[in-house]
């Protein structure tokens, strides 16, 4: 590697998603020249408090509020032209640039009609958004079905705008086999031809040299991930994980630059864990039950207005009953699906699997989410913080419960590490010596500038 050359670094959650990434991105946005989506689609629903208000992102990087940086989407991401074009305009008008400034890879597979109908059809058993990004990606990888290509690339779109949708309305026409379903197909497609052409006056279409030339003069790069390491769709607990590879390693895959750049792993995670969609989680207040519920409930369409006329949350913090708790506990903290509103699984913190996926991955440092939120469980019948600590694996037992101090809710405006309750400076430490990894920040609010950067002094000395 070239002294003049530039470098990555990749930025991934560490739990089962929603971890705050976005917000950290946000913060860190200002030291990199290029912010970069690496995987997922559609259904990555990011949120950011802005002084402009608060905007939700779903495929347009996060750096997006920071006019100097460049924003790209990467080969390793699946597009819906539809919901991109609408989340462009939607940030036009709270008055991010994102013209000249958002790169598309043109290898990029395009979402079909089809992909939306099979993800509504069959994606409900493991919680799928419906976004049709599963199908999508299965579809670049059996590559011909019936006599046809099963995937559309941007680049197809660029070379024959025509031919590409009669393929695709052609590729739907083989799996509706109703009317219609054949006439919604139409019109779709219809929808994403025209927001093909907001997409093609807007956004620059590169080729798969792009990022590597831009390093190669300098530029720094923040790959941003998608979903989170729990839920790769080769390493997490098949089938519940989503369907794109969410490992730093594959950053430099999905997006399009030699690994021999890569500086440093940056991991997410959040202080009370959660989890949308089926699958296992044994930090799961509640158990099946709450699993149970929450599937219940994002299929009857039932979300945080609902449970707010159903259930009084600080009443139910005090209850015996370790499904109220989570129930509680999601209400308080705002713990419902970006994009879809369905409610999250709450569980504790997992001490075991965030050391696991620090070794597994080679994580060099953690911003730890959501610290304000722990004052929470002062209000529960035991008036601790509970956490996992035991071994990970199939075999290897039952988990034990460690028992933290809880602490009072925190003031609105803390000015560093220092100033934190003694019981949670304490908690962070304990849990960067259990992890062997460096907390390098912590959430204590949802806002920009409630992101305390931890100096080595803090962590070293705990003042």
């Amino acid at each position: 590697m070239s002294t003049r050359d530039g470098y990555a670094d990749v930025l991934v959650g560490l739990q089962y998603g929603d971890e705050g990434k976005a917000k950290v991105v946000d913060r860190l946005a200002a030291g990199y020249n290029i912010i970069a989506r690496f995987n997922g689609g559609a259904n990555a629903g990011h949120t950011v408090d802005t002084p402009q208000g608060r905007a939700r992102l779903a495929q347009v990087p996060s750096g997006v509020f920071h006019p100097e940086a460049l924003l790209y989407i990467g080969s390793g991401c699946v597009v819906s032209l539809i919901k991109l074009a609408d989340e462009i305009e939607s940030l036009r008008r709270i008055g991010a640039r994102i013209a000249g400034r958002l790169h598309l890879s043109e290898l990029c597979p395009v979402i079909q009609p089809a992909h939306l109908d099979f993800d509504v059809a069959h994606g409900a058993g493991i919680g799928t958004t419906g976004n049709g990004i599963g199908p999508c990606y299965a579809g670049l990888s059996i590559r011909w079905e019936h006599g046809t290509r099963a995937v559309v690339q941007i680049r197809d779109l660029v070379a024959d705008e025509e031919g590409a949708f009669a393929q695709m309305a052609h590729y739907a026409s083989l799996h509706a086999n109703i009317p219609s379903a054949q006439v919604a197909a139409a019109s779709r497609i219809a929808d994403m031809r025209a927001a093909w052409h907001a997409i093609r006056d807007t956004v620059d279409i590169v080729d798969s040299r792009w990022m590597t030339q831009n390093v190669k003069r300098g530029a720094r790069v923040l790959f941003e991930g998608a979903q989170s390491v729990m839920l790769d769709v080769t390493a997490g607990q098949q089938p519940f994980v989503t369907s794109s590879h969410t490992v730093p390693a594959f950053a430099y895959v999905g997006g399009d630059l030699s690994h021999r750049y890569h500086r440093k792993t940056i991991g997410v995670a959040k202080a009370i864990v959660s989890r949308v969609g089926a699958g296992p989680f044994r930090a799961e207040f509640g158990g099946e039950r709450s699993s149970r519920y929450c599937a219940d409930a994002a299929l009857r369409g039932i979300g945080w207005r609902e449970e707010r006329d159903r259930f009084e949350p600080e009443e139910m913090l005090g209850s015996e009953d370790a499904f109220d708790v989570g129930v509680a506990l999601r209400m308080l903290t705002g713990e419902y699906g970006t994009g879809s509103g369905r409610p999250r699984r709450l569980g504790r913190l997992d001490i075991a699997a965030l050391a696991d996926v620090v070794e597994r991955h080679g994580i060099d440092e953690i911003y730890l989410n959501k610290c304000d939120c722990l004052a929470w469980f002062a209000r529960t019948r035991d008036g601790t913080i509970p956490v996992l600590i035991g071994p990970v694996g199939d075999d290897g037992g039952e988990p034990a419960i460690r028992d933290f101090p809880a602490f009072d809710a925190l003031a609105d405006n803390v000015p560093d590490f220092a100033a934190l309750p003694a019981p949670l400076r304490q908690f962070v430490l304990a849990l960067q010596e259990a992890m062997g990894c460096r907390i390098a920040g912590i959430g204590i609010g949802p806002q920009r500038d409630q992101l305390l950067t931890l100096s080595e002094e803090d962590v070293r000395h705990g003042t």
